[in-house]
């Protein structure tokens, strides 16, 4: 049911993120970026496959909700959302924390540029990150061709159709377990080193959604580096798998690697799902706070809302979904 569900989450998508952008260039400009998201967010979701197109790669701190009832707060539990309301403090003097939020560290690793809300982090992005991109219409040589994520995200289609597309797979995926909740994990005693776990996906793959799903709900951050159809990234994990003598030609995805492990990787969903849970899950300790409103030791946002954030978000999102830049 799990890759039923997840296949009919990414149809639902139409194509979008299954491929890069082309370039005029080789690979996009050199970048240091970290998205502080959740898996279940829409306008997660929006950023990470322009990450996707746009062929970057990013550190993940997965952000899971403890409570489905009240937005942005959260307990000292919590392993990355304080984090980020330190850099939504520090940037922006307030508390008022959703996400995405994104920290770029290209040009100063002691002074990031923090960007918030997903069309802010897309225009971020394209501006300097999208420059080198051929336009639709030219890199096919075809006038009336467009990406499939210039598609699906027109703003010519009704703003209450664009949004059932975009958080479609979180209804498919609507389960605690499946990014939006967080479970209790053992990762800090068991993450082997400083060095983070890496994912080879796809924005676009099923099978990709159902690993970034447990790294999700269990805190476990993790270096993404997307492969879709014409990435610059491939030969990345091509190398990887010849040098454990998997020389299998094209990668099947998703690939979970462990370099505090050396050799430790796991090709597919069911393998990398198994690893995560029976290494970094902690089921002695679950003790559910999902339907609670508000953290006794809430740590997070004092004016909390009551309501479901990534669904209310609705009636407040942008009627412009992507910048223009995204969309020539």
């Amino acid at each position: 049911m799990d890759h039923l569900a997840s296949s009919l989450a990414t149809k639902t998508r139409f194509g979008a993120a299954q491929a890069v952008a082309p370039r005029k260039t080789s690979a996009p400009p050199h970048h240091h970026l970290t998205l502080y998201d959740f898996e279940a967010s829409p306008w997660c979701r929006l950023v990470r496959e322009y990450l996707t197109i746009l062929d970057l790669q990013v550190h993940m701190r997965p952000c899971p909700r403890e409570t489905l009832f009240a937005e942005g707060v959260f307990s000292p539990i919590s392993r990355f959302r304080p984090q980020a309301m330190q850099h939504l403090k520090n940037s922006f003097g307030m508390d008022d924390l959703t996400f995405p939020l994104l920290v770029d560290r290209t040009k100063d690793a002691e002074d990031p540029v923090i960007v918030h809300q997903s069309y802010d982090i897309l225009t971020h992005l394209w501006e300097n990150y999208g420059q080198s991109v051929i336009p639709s219409r030219l890199a096919a040589g075809d006038t009336s061709h467009r990406r499939p994520d210039q598609k699906v995200n027109d703003p010519s289609i009704p703003f209450p159709l664009r949004f059932l597309l975009l958080s479609s797979p979180s209804y498919l995926r609507p389960w605690p377990r499946c990014g939006l909740m967080r479970f209790p994990s053992n990762w800090i005693k068991n993450c082997d080193g400083t060095r983070e776990l890496i994912l080879y996906q796809s924005e676009g793959c099923p099978q990709s959604r159902l690993v970034r799903e447990v790294l999700c709900s269990l805190e476990i951050p993790y270096l993404s580096i997307p492969i879709a159809s014409g990435s610059s990234n491939t030969h990345l994990v091509v190398e990887l798998l010849k040098q454990e003598n998997n020389d299998c030609g094209s990668p099947t995805l998703p690939v979970l690697y462990n370099p505090g492990l050396g050799s430790n990787y796991f090709v597919g969903a069911e393998d990398s799902i198994d690893y995560l849970w029976k290494k970094y899950g902690d089921s002695a300790q679950l003790r559910p706070t999902w339907l609670n409103c508000i953290p006794k030791d809430n740590i997070g946002r004092i004016n909390a809302s009551f309501s479901v954030g990534a669904y209310s978000a609705f009636v407040r999102g942008s009627r412009d979904f992507v910048p223009t830049q995204a969309m020539k």
